[in-house]
């Protein structure tokens, strides 16, 4: 462990904590009687979520990051140097991140990772991979569950803007290596999904709270591609506090408790859920789902090497931009980060594609998600 990482942890701490109270509200406890080493598991809804958690908890950590940090050149130059993140690469297996992982917590070091993989779009903790709940038992280390909350209100996924409201964060449970190992896989599963398990509307309903800001509806076309009066495709925009859509002129407010108005649909978790079930059929029906002027690139040793730029289409069989013709059975994973760039691997590649600003990339990987749930519940 080197010296320059606790050193820069401990003199950062406070003042990135105070920062945190006047810029957000947020409130957190310190984390106390912690075990000597640990890995750290929390839930994910907003891009500070590292600055949220870190800040509970004196002794440094290396925090598990998306590898396309490691690609943001001056800022990563900082990272590297003063917290050496551990990088993952998004939309690919990560064993050997799983690997780097356990070889810290075994030198004694502090782990901490975002158990989801990715900031959750609808306000509901992401599903867990089971192998979480490996690496867990492989670390032979102690395990501490966080759990933020309030924070998919400040920061929607979708959302262009911060809002000011309740926040915080606190540990939810400390779990000694001893307690681990005599516990199971599924055991350690169950704790970690019910550990981290946080529904953002249900906590609203039961303590409304007020998350006050400009634009509140701006970026809702990010998630929602599909106009739920008419059913047309990309249709919808929005501007201030209000969504539209520009064919059948069906409009509704995002207010400030984060409800909707004059929508059949109260909350935004149930329009996501209702445009899942469309894309599930368009799934079944292979439906061809598409956007102009994508740039795909291949990123290797954190390298990027362009390969084509065009219309990006997906349909049940393949995914397709220009030169780039990849079966949709071959891609081992595809995932998101940010709001526009999608990563997928298949074989021993990896690629990025950036969709343009004003356009929705989220139905690439929800349509992919549909794809794989219909296969496997075939296999089954």
């Amino acid at each position: 462990m080197k010296k320059r990482h606790k050193i820069v942890w401990s003199i950062l701490r406070a003042p990135v904590g105070l920062f945190l109270k006047l810029k957000f509200g947020y409130k957190y406890e310190v984390a106390k009687d912690l075990p000597d080493n640990y890995i750290v598991l929390s839930n994910h809804v907003t891009d500070w979520d590292p600055v949220f958690v870190g800040v509970s908890f004196k002794k440094n950590m290396y925090l598990v990051g998306s590898e396309h940090i490691s690609r943001w050149k001056f800022a990563y130059k900082f990272l590297k140097w003063g917290f050496e993140p551990i990088l993952r690469p998004k939309g690919a297996l990560a064993s050997a991140t799983v690997m780097d992982i356990i070889r810290h917590c075994r030198k004694g070091k502090n782990v901490c990772l975002f158990a989801e993989g990715a900031r959750s779009w609808d306000g509901i903790t992401n599903p867990i991979a089971p192998a979480t709940a490996k690496l867990i038992q492989s670390a032979k280390c102690g395990l501490v569950t966080y759990k933020l909350t309030g924070g998919y209100f400040v920061s929607p996924m979708w959302s262009k803007s911060l809002r000011k409201g309740k926040i915080s964060g606190k540990v939810q449970s400390i779990y000694t290596a001893e307690e681990l190992s005599k516990l199971s896989t599924d055991e350690i599963y169950n704790i970690i999904t019910s550990d981290l398990y946080e529904d953002a509307y249900a906590r609203q309903a039961e303590d409304p709270q007020r998350y006050k800001g400009a634009n509140l509806a701006e970026g809702l076309e990010k998630l929602l591609f599909i106009c739920p009066e008419c059913g047309a495709y990309e249709t919808i925009y929005a501007k201030g506090n209000t969504v539209s859509c520009s064919k059948c002129k069906m409009s509704f407010n995002y207010t400030e408790y984060g409800m909707l108005e004059n929508s059949k649909f109260k909350t935004v978790k149930e329009l996501s859920d209702w445009q899942k079930s469309v894309i599930e059929k368009d799934a079944e029906a292979g439906r061809e789902y598409f956007t102009e002027n994508v740039s795909v690139r291949t990123v290797k040793n954190h390298v990027e090497t362009q390969l084509s730029t065009g219309r990006l289409s997906m349909t049940k069989d393949n995914l397709v931009c220009g030169s780039v013709i990849i079966p949709v059975e071959e891609i081992s994973d595809l995932a998101m980060h940010g709001q526009n760039a999608l990563v997928f691997s298949s074989g021993k590649d990896y690629y990025e594609a950036i969709t343009p600003e004003n356009t929705n990339a989220l139905k690439f990987m929800l349509y992919y998600k549909a794809l794989i749930q219909k296969t496997t519940e075939a296999v089954n």
